[in-house]
C-alpha cells in the first residue's frame, strides 16, 4: 500500500498508535474470510439440521479508538480501531473480512482497495483519492480517508452497499453492528433477495397454573433478516385464567416491511386449584394509579361492611380556614364573604358565574390600620383558570396546592390601603374557579371575596353589597389541617377509613361572619388531611367513592396519584388503586384535600396482600 496520506487535522490522535498492523492484502483478506466461514460452519453443526441454509447473523461491538472488539460475544483483536470524526463514524476496511465476511483485496497494479459487497463493487484508488462504485467514478469527499496506511470508510455510506443495522452510543463510545449474511451467496444478492418471513415464538414461565395465577409470557419472536418486529397479534392471551382446562394462546408477528409470520400456538394448562379470584387478581396486579371498573354488587360484597381501622385524629388550630362557597353560583355581583386575619390563615374559594355576562373574581385585601403598614406573605397556593368543568377546576387547584413548594411571596399594604391580593382572569357565564392560598400577616388584614365587573378597579368595590347565603359552605373555621395517625399493626383483613363521613370523620366547625351564626364545613373543603401509617404491612390502598361523582388527587409518599387517572368516578362503579406496599417501608404517608365539585363520603380501603 502507498505511503500514508496526512489525515485531516482534527482526526482522533489517540487512534494513530492503535492502527499499527499492515494493510489488508489479498492473502490476509482470504484468510480472514476462511476463518469466518469455518466459525459459521461450526456453529451450524450445533444448530438445527436446516440451520446451514438459514441466514447467519453477526453481532459486532467496536469501541472508538480501541483495537478490542466483540464478535457474536467473542473477544477479538482488530487490525485497526473504529474512529469518530466530525460526528461521523468510520471503520477500517481491514476489519470487514473477519467481522462481517465482506471480501477486501489490495490491488497493487491499480493501487486500490477493492471491496465486494452484497449491493456493489467498491474500488478505492488511494493515490488519486477517487473511488468507483460499480464502475462509476466518485470523489472521496468525506466518504473515506487514509490514516497510518489504513483505509477508513464512513459508516453510513458503506451501509448503503452492505445493509447492516448500526447504532452509535456517545455514552459508551462504541459502535454496534448487526449484519445478516446469507450462506452460500456471493457477490451482489441483496438487491434481488426476497424478504424472509419473521418467526413468531413465545414461552410461558410454568407448565401448569392454578386458578387466577399470573401467566408470564416471554416474546421470543425474531426476524432472520434482522428487520424490526413492527407489530404483534396475540389471540387468547390472558394475564390469568379462572377456570380449569387447556387454553390455546397464539401469536403472529409482522416485520417492518409488512411481512407476516406463521402463527405460533401453545396450550396453557389451568388446574382446578384456587389461587386468586377475579376481584383479588386486580387488587394484587393492576398498576398503581389504575381505575378498576367493577359491578356494584361485587364492590359491596368485598368492600362494604368491613372494619374501620383505629385512627387518632388531631385538628391543628394554628391556621384558621376561611371558606367562600355560598352562593356557590352567584347571580349578581357583590361581596361573597369577608374575614379579618392576623397571623396564619387559609383562604379557600369556589364559585360559578351564574350571570349572563362575564365577570371578574378577586380577593381584595385591606389594611384597616391608618398608621402602620402590614405585610402579607403567601406560602402555599393552588389555583386554576376559569372552566365550565367543575370536577376539573377542583382537581387541578388541589393538585397544585398539594404539590406547592413555592418560594414565599410578600406584598405590603400601606396604612389604610386597599389592594387586589389576587385578581383572577375574567370568566364567562357558566364558568367556575377554585383557589386555595396559605397566608401569613403581621397585622390585621381584611380579606374580601368579590364578584365584580370585568376589568373594574379596586376602588369600585364600595358599590357592592354582601350576597345572601345560599346553602353551600361559608364561614371561618377553627382549623385547616387534620392529621390522622392510623394503627394498621393488626391489619389482617380488608379495613377502611371514611373521609367526609360524619359518622367517622368529624366536620370542622366555625362561624359565618355575615350571618353571625355557627357554621359547619360539610365535606371539609379546604382542609388538608395528613394520614400516617407506621411500618405498613404488605397491602394495597384503594379509593372507593360512595357519595356520588368524584375526582381528586392524593399525594402518596410525595407522589401525586389521581383518582381516577382521567375523567370521573361514580359511587359504586369502581375504585382507584392509590398505593401498594411490600411490607418493608418505614411508613406510608398520604396527603389529601377534598376537591371542589366532588361528592363525599369516600372510603380509603386497606387491603392486605399475601405473598402471592
Amino acid at each position: 500500500m502507498p505511503a500514508a496520506e496526512t489525515p485531516t487535522a482534527d482526526a482522533p490522535a489517540a487512534a494513530t498508535s492503535a492502527a499499527d498492523k499492515p494493510a489488508a492484502d489479498a492473502s490476509t483478506a482470504n484468510a480472514a474470510t476462511a476463518k469466518t466461514t469455518t466459525d459459521n460452519s461450526s456453529a451450524a453443526k450445533t444448530s438445527a439440521p436446516d440451520a446451514a441454509s438459514a441466514p447467519q447473523s453477526r453481532s459486532l461491538l467496536m469501541y472508538f479508538g480501541k483495537g478490542e472488539a466483540y464478535l457474536n460475544g467473542r473477544s477479538i483483536k482488530l487490525p485497526a480501531p473504529a474512529l469518530k470524526f466530525k460526528d461521523k463514524s468510520y471503520i477500517p476496511a481491514a476489519v470487514l473480512p473477519e467481522t462481517l465476511g465482506i471480501p477486501v483485496q489490495w490491488d497493487a497494479e491499480s493501487g486500490s482497495v477493492q471491496i465486494t459487497t452484497p449491493s456493489g463493487f467498491l474500488s478505492f484508488q488511494l493515490s488519486g483519492r477517487s473511488l468507483f462504485v460499480n464502475g462509476v467514478k466518485e470523489e472521496f469527499g468525506e466518504t473515506a480517508f487514509v490514516q497510518n496506511d489504513r483505509l477508513y470508510i464512513e459508516l453510513n455510506w458503506l451501509n448503503r452497499y452492505i445493509g447492516f443495522k448500526a447504532s452509535a452510543s456517545k455514552e459508551l463510545e462504541r459502535l454496534e453492528l448487526l449484519y445478516v449474511a446469507m450462506p452460500g451467496k456471493a457477490g451482489f444478492y441483496n438487491d434481488t433477495m426476497p424478504n424472509a418471513r419473521p418467526i413468531a415464538k413465545f414461552a410461558v414461565n410454568k407448565e401448569k397454573y392454578r386458578l387466577g395465577e399470573p401467566i408470564l409470557y416471554t416474546d421470543l419472536s425474531y426476524d432472520p433478516d434482522g428487520d424490526a418486529i413492527k407489530s404483534t397479534n396475540w389471540t387468547g392471551k390472558a394475564e390469568a385464567i379462572f377456570e380449569p382446562g387447556l387454553f390455546k394462546v397464539s401469536l403472529k408477528v409482522t416485520d417492518d416491511k409488512g411481512t407476516e409470520s406463521e402463527v405460533f400456538s401453545h396450550n396453557v394448562e389451568i388446574i382446578n386449584e384456587p389461587y386468586l379470584d377475579p376481584f383479588e387478581f386486580k387488587v394484587y396486579h393492576e398498576p398503581v394509579g389504575t381505575f378498576v371498573k367493577e359491578e356494584e354488587q361485587t364492590l359491596r360484597s368485598y368492600l362494604r361492611g368491613i372494619p374501620q381501622l383505629p385512627n387518632a385524629a388531631h385538628l391543628s388550630q394554628e391556621r384558621p380556614l376561611i371558606v367562600s362557597d355560598s352562593p356557590e353560583t352567584f347571580e349578581e355581583k357583590g361581596f361573597l364573604y369577608q374575614e379579618k386575619v392576623n397571623g396564619k390563615a387559609r383562604l379557600y374559594a369556589d364559585h360559578v358565574n351564574g350571570m349572563k355576562e362575564k365577570v371578574q373574581f378577586a380577593i381584595v385585601a385591606r389594611n384597616a390600620n391608618m398608621e402602620t403598614p402590614v405585610r402579607i406573605t403567601t406560602t402555599r397556593q393552588g389555583e386554576v383558570n376559569p372552566s365550565i368543568y367543575a370536577n376539573l377546576i377542583g382537581n387541578e387547584a388541589s393538585i397544585e396546592f398539594l404539590q406547592s413548594r413555592m418560594t414565599p411571596e410578600t406584598m405590603v399594604l400601606q396604612p389604610g390601603q386597599t389592594a387586589f391580593y389576587k385578581k383572577m382572569p375574567e370568566f364567562y357565564p357558566g364558568q367556575g374557579m377554585n383557589v386555595i392560598y396559605d397566608v401569613e400577616t403581621d397585622g390585621d388584614v381584611y380579606f374580601s371575596f368579590v364578584a365584580m365587573d370585568a376589568g373594574a378597579d379596586v376602588d369600585s368595590i364600595g358599590m357592592y353589597r354582601q350576597l345572601d347565603f345560599a346553602g353551600h359552605v361559608r364561614g371561618t373555621f377553627s382549623g385547616s389541617d387534620i392529621s390522622w395517625n392510623v394503627d394498621a399493626s393488626s391489619l389482617s383483613k380488608p379495613s377502611s377509613l371514611g373521609i367526609g363521613d360524619v359518622a367517622t370523620d368529624a366536620f370542622v366547625t366555625g362561624h359565618d361572619l355575615f350571618m353571625k351564626k355557627e357554621s359547619l364545613n360539610l365535606g371539609n373543603y379546604g382542609v388538608v388531611y395528613s394520614i400516617h401509617i407506621n411500618k405498613p404491612r404488605k397491602m394495597a390502598v384503594l379509593l372507593l367513592p360512595r357519595g356520588g361523582v368524584f375526582r381528586g388527587p392524593f399525594e402518596v409518599n410525595g407522589k401525586i396519584v389521581q383518582a381516577p387517572p382521567s375523567g370521573i368516578m361514580n359511587d359504586y362503579q369502581g375504585y382507584t388503586i392509590l398505593a401498594r406496599t411490600d411490607g418493608t417501608e418505614p411508613s406510608l404517608d398520604i396527603e389529601f384535600t377534598p376537591a371542589a365539585g366532588s361528592a363525599f363520603p369516600v372510603d380509603l380501603i386497606f387491603y392486605p396482600l399475601d405473598n402471592k
